[in-house]
């Protein structure tokens, strides 16, 4: 299938339906919520599932069969962290000889996975509308901050 991938039908409504084309009326509406934590998840893990989890539910994207989509990220996330430790430990080169005896700098292993797990990380931000670029397709309906002089006005009554 070519072109962009189809826009979920809460979004098209969200974003106003500008194509004007017809809307599912059949599409699974699946219930909000944070899904559990993966039992596999070490500390750090545990720890962004559910902050990150959490703060999706509160503005309305996380639903309960998001659980793998978002494992998926922070997998991503927390093996992009891991790599940024080990190249701080270690350098992002190393001295190897060739069997000439030729010394060479080559890029540390740890670089390239780091860069595959950050490809990784910002797919899977966009899928969930957490960059500024793909927040800005979705117009999320948040709560309108209250007014001062109208709050002030309340009081008196």
């Amino acid at each position: 299938m070519s072109g962009p991938p189809k826009t979920p039908t809460h979004l098209v409504l969200v974003k106003g339906n500008p194509s004007k084309r017809a809307i599912k009326k059949n599409e699974p509406k699946p219930p909000s919520g944070v899904p559990p934590i993966p039992k596999h998840f070490d500390k750090m893990g545990k720890y962004w599932f559910k902050r990150i989890g959490d703060d999706l539910d509160a503005i309305g994207v996380m639903t309960t069969l998001d659980g793998k989509a978002l494992e998926l990220l922070i997998e991503a996330y927390t093996e992009y962290r891991h790599h940024c430790e080990v190249l701080a430990e270690e350098g992002y080169t190393y001295i190897s000889t060739s069997a000439t005896g030729e010394k060479m700098v080559k890029a540390h292993p740890a670089a390239v996975m780091k860069s595959d797990a950050w490809k990784r990380i910002r797919a899977m931000l966009g899928e969930f509308g957490m960059t500024p670029a793909s927040r800005s397709k979705v117009g999320a309906k948040v709560p309108a901050e209250a007014d001062p002089l109208e709050a002030f006005l309340n009081k008196r009554k």
